[in-house]
């Protein structure tokens, strides 16, 4: 069944694009349709753009590498106008602040703009740094970098002596740049790669509205995913592996919709994306099929707010009576559960029932916060539960109860980018979504800036990284004895935060940093394999955030369930990074952080019974001679069979509460008064998921189509086939190594 396209637009154009987007809402569609209903989508989309609402962008799966985020971003980046939204932000702060702008639309010289306003040069260049520093450079909704380079495209916008200075700058932004060091000044401290590229498009978002500008509409054409054949000159072909890769990023780009603010995002696929072949297909990759499948739907209908519809030229238009909502918490909240993701607005507004789990989660982030003793680990917790459980929603609520305790807190799906048998890919995940309470800024950055080198909790960090009994390498204990000196500029301080997030830092540069501060022979530096390395930032990372006051480090690994998938090899060293994260065992534990993961319910049987992992994973381990791996992997798979927190099926009192509440948010997001549609039918094994997906589904068909329906639900069985295409890192330009 489909959608005419028509009809899908006026309701789009209503419900999304006249307010809620523009008042800072966004939303993620996918359209499976022919040529000719995809293109037709494409041109009265883009015609809605131009007409002054949003700005408008197109990528293509042909021409821009979709695997790989940070070209995604050079692609929308290409086609923004840099220039102009600086121009926006700096003739509207001037307005703001009583000043003239003589020439609107231009750039003005600083002597032109003294003369006008009658203001001495001087003061008026002192008042704009304040504007820019309080306005921009402070403002923690952006990248660090991203600011640095926003700011200095506006005072481009007052010094147009220098326009060649302009280039470097949007090069960067766009991909263009062929190095860095031609923006050091600025100062721009790193590429931008698939480890900032998220953090970019947040940024550009938090950007266009900052200055003025509309929203963004971004069209993604993802036909070319689905070919196989050979590619034509000039497009490109993806491979399986790159086809995860490709739903990999659009998984990320659903479940971050709540901080991409003021974007509609358009994916335009074939029929071959919804049944077509099986590794082109979205049941390729089953964590973005439960973000966007119809798996709860109404009979006889589709609804028009789907995450996925089929659309199709010349059907019939039913009359709808959409609504013009503006953007409210309640609707972010309820459009994230029409697509069954609990993001953070849902998590707040409709709290938790596992009130034994949440005093056992509370009373360990005080051990793990009043520990003294610098080895002491603290035994993570395992929830189980079944597909649409509330599994994510309940690791979604620790994440709040962590930060009010001012942990740093890291939510990490595991998938193809962040698999879990790698501690240096998670531990790069882990960090690149870290959220420091009170502050929007990368981990490091924040943990730097707050860092007091004479107080007793940075002599002890010190003490500790300088010790043997650490296992770290002496460039740590490096570091924190330079971060103090006057050897080392921001610029430094960065790059030594790049560094402990996983990037690079060469050791020649550390030496020069200690030559100039007459400490050249007090550190032995050597070079230090990836692996190891990756390891000895996961022993120091939470006793740096501890030394930055915090009260320590909370990780929440979800969708652990796909370690299913991995060779049995893969799977036994997966056991053996579960047991250290979750600190099962004293001696791998990882003192300072507390950690949850999540895991289906039908994992022990399917795998560690199924597929005889608890016999075969060891016995493997120890014929590679990878004995220490071998014995932590049976604690790991022990823990998974023995230690499971049980998610309880919805029961009457759950699902009547939950009921409440869902319909209070919609009543609230919609203006609509919400009638009184029952819990719904009672389905054994049926989850909170379901019954939420199914109110709201109904509610949407009465709202729009004012028609009532039958809901009927498809339950997505788990998918622990084993696919090599899963292991393999994705294409990177950076690694997280040390160069020697």
């Amino acid at each position: 069944m489909a959608i005419s396209v028509e009809e899908w637009l006026s309701i789009i154009e209503c419900e999304y694009l006249h307010r809620f987007v523009p008042g800072g809402g966004a939303a993620v569609k996918f359209l499976v349709g022919d040529d000719p209903a995809l293109g037709d989508i494409r041109r009265q989309l883009e015609q809605r753009a131009r007409d002054g609402t949003f700005q408008w962008v197109s990528v293509d799966a042909a021409t821009t590498r979709l695997h790989m985020i940070q070209d995604v971003f050079f692609a929308i980046a290409r086609q923004i106008d840099w220039e102009a939204l600086a121009q926006r932000w700096v003739e509207s702060t001037f307005i703001v602040n009583h000043y003239n702008w003589p020439r609107p639309g231009e750039a003005v010289p600083i002597q032109e703009l003294s003369a006008a306003n009658d203001v001495d040069q001087l003061l008026l260049k002192k008042e704009v740094r304040k504007w820019l520093t309080s306005g921009v450079m402070r403002n923690r909704e952006m990248a660090q970098d991203f600011r640095a380079a926003m700011a200095q495209l506006c005072m481009l916008r007052m010094e147009i002596e220098d326009a060649r200075a302009l280039a470097p700058v949007i090069q960067w932004l766009r991909g263009e740049l062929k190095s860095i060091g031609s923006v050091r000044e600025v100062p721009i401290n790193a590429r931008i790669t698939r480890h900032n590229g998220r953090a970019m498009l947040r940024s550009l978002c938090h950007w266009l509205r900052l200055s003025g500008g509309p929203g963004l509409m971004v069209v993604l054409d993802l036909r070319q995913v689905a070919f196989t054949g050979p590619a034509s000159e000039g497009s490109r072909r993806y491979t399986p592996a790159a086809v995860l890769d490709v739903f990999e990023v659009l998984r990320q780009l659903i479940d971050e919709a709540e901080s991409l603010e003021g974007m509609f995002l358009a994916v335009l696929t074939g029929p071959d994306f919804a049944c077509g072949d099986p590794k082109r297909s979205v049941s390729a990759y089953k964590a973005l099929k439960e973000r966007i499948w119809a798996d709860v739907h109404p009979r006889g209908h589709e609804n028009p707010l789907a995450p996925m519809l089929s659309v199709e030229t010349g059907g019939m238009n039913k009359p709808v009576h959409a609504g013009d909502m503006t953007y409210s918490e309640e609707r972010v909240a309820i459009e994230a559960l029409r697509a069954g993701v609990p993001n953070r607005a849902a998590v707040r507004l409709l709290g938790t029932a596992e009130e034994a789990l949440l005093l056992r989660f509370s009373r360990k982030l005080k051990e793990c916060r009043e520990s003294h003793a610098p080895d002491n680990t603290v035994e993570g917790e395992i929830i189980a539960g079944g597909f649409g459980s509330g599994k994510s929603h309940l690791l979604g609520y620790l994440s709040e109860e962590a930060l009010r305790e001012k942990f740093i807190v890291s939510l990490v799906a595991i998938s193809k980018e962040t698999p879990l048998f790698s501690v240096e890919r998670l531990y790069a995940a882990a960090i690149r979504n870290a959220i420091v309470p009170g502050v929007n800024d990368d981990v490091m950055t924040a943990v730097v800036a707050r860092l007091s080198p004479g107080e007793q909790a940075y002599a002890e960090l010190e003490t500790w990284a300088s010790s043997p009994s650490s296992g770290l390498s002496p460039v740590f204990a490096a570091l924190l004895y330079l971060i103090p000196k006057q050897a080392t500029t921001e610029e430094d301080h960065a790059a030594i935060g790049r560094f402990l997030s996983g990037g690079q830092l060469s050791l020649s540069r550390v030496r020069q940093w200690l030559r100039a501060a007459g400490a050249a022979k007090l550190f032995d530096l050597k070079p230090v394999k990836a692996d190891e390395l990756a390891t000895q930032r996961l022993r120091f990372a939470p006793r740096l955030f501890r030394a930055a006051g915090f009260s320590g480090w909370c990780v929440l690994l979800d969708e652990i369930e796909l370690i299913g998938r991995y060779s049995t090899l893969q799977r036994g060293k997966s056991y053996a990074e579960l047991c250290r994260w979750l600190g099962l065992d004293h001696a791998a534990g990882v003192p300072g952080i507390m950690s949850v993961a999540a895991i289906t319910d039908d994992f022990t049987a399917a795998i560690l019974q199924g597929k005889l992992d608890q016999e075969k994973v060891p016995r493997l381990l120890h014929d590679k001679g990878l004995e220490a791996i071998a014995r932590l992997s049976r604690v790991g798979m022990d823990a998974i069979e023995t230690q499971q927190h049980m998610l309880a099926a919805p029961n009457e009192i759950r699902l009547r509460d939950g009921l409440g509440k869902v319909a209070a948010l919609y009543q609230e997001a919609y203006d609509w008064e919400s009638p009184d549609i029952g819990i719904g039918e009672r389905r054994a094994g049926g989850t909170m998921r379901q019954y939420i997906k199914s109110w709201i589904t109904e509610w949407d068909i009465r709202r729009l189509l004012d028609s009532k329906t039958a809901i009927d639900i498809e339950s997505l069985p788990p998918d622990y086939t084993e696919n090599s295409d899963l292991e393999p890192a994705p294409p990177s330009e950076d690694s997280g190594a040390d160069e020697g």
